[in-house]
C-alpha cells in the first residue's frame, strides 16, 4: 500500500486520538490527508516523536494518544520501545511507516532494509500487542481491534517507497507557532492548562 493511503485509513478512525508525528514524510503525510492543526509535528528531534507520546500520554492517562512514526525515525531511538513498554500506557498506541528507506533525503535504503522485525522487536521489549499491516484492506478490516485493546500497542505499516519522496509539502508552519497551536488546542478540548501566564 502506499503511504497516503495508510494515513488515509488511520485518518477515518481518529476520533478524539491525539497525534504525534514524526518529522519528514510521517509527518508531511498526515498533514496532506488531514489538514490537522491539532497534531504535533516534530521538528529537528528525529527519533523522538515517539518520547514526546509517551510524555504525553502519561500527562493524559484518560486520552487516546498515537505516535506516527517511520522506521527511519524509530531506529534513530529504538530505546524508546523498552521505555514505552515499560510505561505501560494503556492509552498508547505506535504506528510505525515501514518503507525500507529513508524516504525525506532521497529515498536512501536503510542498511537492514528488509532485515529488521519491528513486531519482533516490540514483542520482545514487552509491548501488550505488536502486528503489521501489508495492505490497506486488511489494515481498514484490522484497525478497529488494534485501536479496541489496551496499549501500548506498536503496528507496523509496510508501505512502498514513493519515488517522488519530496512531493508531498510539509505543513506550512513550525516551531513556536507548532508548539502553541497543538498547546491551545488540548487547552481547549480538554478545559487543562498548558500554558502558564507568561505563555510557556
Amino acid at each position: 500500500m502506499r503511504t497516503r493511503e495508510a494515513m488515509d485509513v488511520l485518518a477515518a478512525a481518529r476520533g478524539d486520538a491525539i497525534v504525534v508525528c514524526a518529522l519528514g514524510m510521517a509527518a508531511n503525510e498526515w498533514w496532506a490527508a488531514t489538514g490537522s492543526e491539532d497534531a504535533f509535528y516534530m521538528h529537528g528531534a528525529m527519533g523522538f516523536a515517539a518520547s514526546f507520546a509517551l510524555g504525553v500520554a502519561l500527562a493524559l492517562p484518560a486520552e487516546p494518544v498515537w505516535v506516527l512514526n517511520a522506521d527511519g525515525s524509530l531506529c534513530m531511538n529504538l530505546g524508546c520501545l523498552i521505555t514505552e513498554a515499560g510505561q505501560d500506557a494503556r492509552n498508547l498506541h505506535h504506528f510505525v511507516v515501514d518503507n525500507g528507506v529513508y524516504q525525506t533525503v532521497g529515498a536512501m535504503p536503510m542498511v537492514h532494509a528488509g532485515q529488521a522485525d519491528y513486531v519482533a522487536l516490540a514483542r520482545a521489549a514487552g509491548f501488550r500487542s505488536a502486528q503489521r499491516f501489508d495492505d490497506v484492506v486488511t489494515l481498514a478490516t484490522g484497525l478497529a481491534g488494534v485501536l479496541a485493546a489496551p496499549g501500548p500497542s506498536l503496528t507496523v505499516l509496510h508501505v512502498e517507497a514513493e519515488p517522488t519522496h519530496l512531493g508531498t509539502p510539509p505543513m506550512t508552519y513550525e516551531g513556536p507557532e507548532m508548539k502553541y497551536r497543538f498547546g491551545r488546542a488540548l487547552e481547549r478540548r480538554l478545559g487543562i492548562t498548558v500554558f502558564g501566564p507568561s505563555g510557556y
